[in-house]
C-alpha cells in the first residue's frame, strides 16, 4: 500500500488583518489544491494557525483539509525568529512536508521543507524596503535558503535573482507561477460596474492603479506624468488609485493635494476595497497603468487584461514576463515616456480595431496562468520532495 503524501502548511499569512499579494496567492493555491484532492485518499494537507485564528482559518470553507492550532501568535513566532530561538517545528507537529508560504521558515529536525521566497527586492532594492523588515528579512531568508529542500518562487526574474545571490544548484528551485481565476476576473457589464463605481463614490471615466501606495510602485512618475497630460484628456479621465497605504508616502500624498488644488482629478475609493469588487472597478477602466520600479511577479497587469482592459507596465524585473506581447512598456524612470504612452492609447479609444488587438492579447496572456495548473506543479514538487 502507498503511503499517504502528509503537507503541513504554515496559514498565518491568511489570518492577518489585511491581505497581501503573498496572503491573495497562498489562498488561491489552497483552493486549487482543496478542488485537487477531492477524491484523493492518499494525500492529506493540514493548515496550522494561532488557535485563536482557528475560526478565521475555518471561515474560508476548505473541504479537504485539517486544521492544527499552533502556539504561537506571528508577532511571538518572529521574535524568536530574530532572536535565534525558534524550537524544532516537528517536534511540535510530527514528520510532514512543511510548506512556509512567507519567506522565512522553522527548523526542522526529522522532516522535508519547501520554502516560497517571492522576489529579493530586500537585497537588490533595498531602498523600497522598511529597514527593520529589511534586516529582518535578510537575515532570516538566508538562513531558510539553507535549511529549506527546496525553494518555490513566482517567476523567472526572481528564480534567476536567488540562485545567483545564494549561489544555488538550479534544480533547488521551482517557479510556481501566480494565476488568476477567471470566473471572478472578467470584463464585467456595464450595469454592474456602475453599482460598484457608485458604492465607493467613484465618477467617469478614469485610468486606473490598483496596489500598495509605495516608493515602489512608482507612484510619484505616474502622478506626475498624469499631470502631464493634455489638460483635455485629464479632465476626461481621472486617474483612480486602488491600494492601502504602504510606507514612506508622504511624498505621494503631497503630490496628489498639489494636483488636486490645481485641479486634476485625482480619485481614491472612499473606503477599503473588498476583493469582489477589483473585477469591477478593472472592467471600468479605460486603461490600466502599472509602472512599478520592481516586481517579483505582478499580477495586476494580468488581472487587468482578465477584465479586458488594454495594459501599460514597466520594462523592468518580471513584468514583461508577466505580461507578454499585451501590454505596452515604458522605462519606469522616464515621466515622458510614460506620459506620451497613456496619451497614445487613450487617444485611440475611438479606435476600437488597435484597442481591441491589446485586448485580445490580453486574453491569450491570462490563460497561462492558471490555479489549477500551479497547484499541480506544487504538488507534484511535494511528491518529488517527499519520494528522495
Amino acid at each position: 500500500m502507498a503511503k499517504k503524501l502528509k503537507i503541513y502548511l504554515d496559514a498565518e499569512v491568511l489570518v492577518v488583518p489585511h491581505f497581501s499579494g503573498i496572503g491573495h496567492y497562498t489562498l488561491e493555491l489552497l483552493r486549487a489544491l482543496d478542488d485537487i484532492i477531492e477524491d484523493r485518499n492518499d494525500i492529506q494537507i493540514t493548515l496550522g494557525v494561532y488557535f485563536r485564528n482557528i475560526g478565521k482559518i475555518k471561515s474560508y470553507g476548505f473541504r479537504n483539509f485539517r486544521f492544527r492550532k499552533t502556539p504561537f501568535p506571528m508577532r511571538i513566532s518572529n521574535g524568536l525568529k530574530i532572536r535565534g530561538l525558534q524550537p524544532y517545528y516537528d517536534l511540535f507537529f510530527g514528520r510532514y512536508i512543511y510548506i512556509f508560504p512567507n519567506y522565512t521558515s522553522w527548523p526542522l529536525l526529522f522532516s522535508k521543507s519547501i520554502s516560497m521566497i517571492y522576489d529579493l527586492s530586500f537585497e537588490y532594492h533595498s531602498e523600497y524596503v522598511e529597514p527593520r523588515n529589511q534586516k529582518f528579512l535578510s537575515d532570516n531568508v538566508k538562513k531558510t535558503v539553507k535549511n529549506s529542500t527546496r525553494i518555490v518562487t513566482i517567476s523567472e526574474n526572481s528564480k534567476k535573482e536567488i540562485l545567483d545571490f545564494y549561489n544555488l544548484d538550479p534544480s533547488k528551485i521551482k517557479i510556481v507561477y501566480p494565476g488568476v481565476d477567471q470566473s471572478s476576473f472578467f470584463r464585467w457589464p456595464k450595469n454592474e460596474i456602475a453599482k460598484v463605481k457608485a458604492r465607493y463614490g467613484i465618477h467617469g471615466k478614469y485610468i486606473l492603479f490598483v496596489g500598495n501606495i509605495e516608493p515602489r510602485k512608482n507612484l510619484k512618475n505616474l502622478l506626475l506624468a498624469y499631470e502631464k497630460l493634455p489638460k483635455s484628456t485629464r479632465k476626461e479621465y481621472s486617474l483612480l488609485l486602488v491600494g492601502a497605504r504602504g510606507w514612506l508616502d508622504d511624498e505621494i500624498f503631497k503630490i496628489i493635494e498639489r494636483l488636486r488644488i490645481a485641479g486634476n482629478f485625482i480619485q481614491q475609493p472612499l473606503g477599503w476595497v473588498e476583493d469582489k469588487d477589483r473585477a469591477a472597478l478593472y472592467s471600468g477602466a479605460s486603461l490600466f497603468v502599472y509602472p512599478s520600479k520592481y516586481e517579483g511577479f505582478g499580477i495586476p497587469p494580468v488581472e487587468a487584461m482578465a477584465c479586458g482592459v488594454p495594459v501599460v507596465t514597466s520594462d523592468n524585473s518580471s513584468l514583461p514576463e508577466a505580461a507578454g506581447k499585451a501590454a505596452k512598456y515604458v522605462n519606469a524612470d522616464s515621466i515622458d515616456q510614460l506620459q506620451t504612452t497613456i496619451q497614445h492609447i487613450l487617444s485611440e479609444e475611438g479606435n476600437q480595431a488597435k484597442r481591441q488587438t491589446m485586448v485580445e492579447e490580453g486574453y491569450k496572456q491570462v490563460d497561462k496562468f492558471s490555479w489549477q495548473e500551479q497547484a499541480e506543479k506544487l504538488l507534484e514538487l511535494t511528491l518529488e520532495v517527499a519520494n528522495e
